[in-house]
């Protein structure tokens, strides 16, 4: 395996996987379901593979399809060393890359257990890339070849959102957890991340419009009706809303709330709050329980 990192500015990378024979009764490789080619009739007796090429050693009938899955990690704990140390072993042992910033080009993110949100990591979950632990290139390195890559399941990182742990989930289940909710942004509350925090929602699922938008268009949040519409807010400024009068009856999440929601895969409801001293528009969700707690008690009775 011969790998090249990316260089800083640079658009590629380059990475190949040559066959040398060193056999006693040959080593044949059939490209594109053409003739067998023989490794010890080229120059130096070898070549480079192709991912779909078909491998035959000797006299047998076994034929092997060579797969290649190219690696270019990106790690957002760029400030500890063992990582580094670590990365750089096991991606010189599979002839994988590293990167020094996130980029199209990244197929895997790496972190700690219980590393901090950072805006990497957000960004690479906005970008839809695997986010694993460093657990994970362990076990991919310690063998190159192989017939299956190490699970993910058993490598998800869990993270921590000021000081709560917060287990990732995949893409996949994460575009699920926020369908048919439209969040309010208002530009006067200071977001831990505020430019990131609607390509966020929209990863989970959710459509998002700001305060101005909603006021002049109630049609932006086509979200099926006002009880799917909520207010984002923050610690500092969690009653900014209130003085709003087109928004003073609608849910309210924190920003920290969500962003675990968005993490984990999962909204927990009870972090929806409802304005205090106003007629209050209940959501579906708590519409249905109370519903089925009172047909149960009907039914009882």
């Amino acid at each position: 395996m011969i790998s090249m990192s990316r260089l800083p500015g640079g658009s590629n990378i380059l990475s190949r996987v040559r066959i040398k024979d060193s056999s006693k009764y040959g080593t044949f490789i059939n490209k594109n379901h053409a003739s067998n080619e023989k490794v010890h009739e080229l120059p130096s007796k070898e070549t480079t593979l192709k991912d779909g090429d078909v491998v035959c050693f000797g006299t047998g009938n076994a034929a092997y399809r060579f797969s290649f899955v190219p690696f270019v990690f990106f790690s957002d704990n760029r400030g500890s060393y063992m990582i580094k140390i670590l990365m750089n072993l096991c991606t010189h042992t599979i002839g994988a890359c590293t990167t020094i910033e996130l980029s199209d080009e990244c197929t895997h993110v790496l972190t700690d257990q219980l590393a901090p949100v950072s805006e990497p990591l957000i960004d690479a979950i906005v970008a839809k890339k695997p986010i694993m632990l460093m657990s994970w290139l362990e076990l991919l390195g310690e063998k190159c070849i192989g017939s299956e890559i190490p699970s993910w399941s058993s490598n998800v990182p869990t993270v921590a959102v000021e000081g709560v742990s917060v287990q990732l989930v995949d893409s996949i289940t994460r575009s699920k957890c926020l369908v048919g909710y439209s969040f309010i942004l208002d530009p006067r509350q200071m977001y831990l991340f505020e430019d990131r925090l609607p390509a966020l929602l929209e990863v989970a699922g959710a459509k998002t419009a700001s305060v101005e938008e909603f006021c002049s268009n109630s049609q932006v949040v086509d979200c099926g009706g006002r009880s799917r519409a909520v207010c984002v807010t923050t610690k500092a400024s969690a009653h900014k809303f209130d003085d709003i009068t087109e928004l003073s009856s609608y849910s309210r999440v924190d920003e920290m709330d969500l962003l675990c929601a968005i993490l984990s895969g999962h909204l927990d409801l009870s972090v929806l709050t409802q304005p205090t001293g106003q007629y209050t528009h209940f959501s579906c969700e708590w519409y249905s329980l109370v519903l089925n707690q009172w047909v149960l008690l009907k039914c009882t009775s």
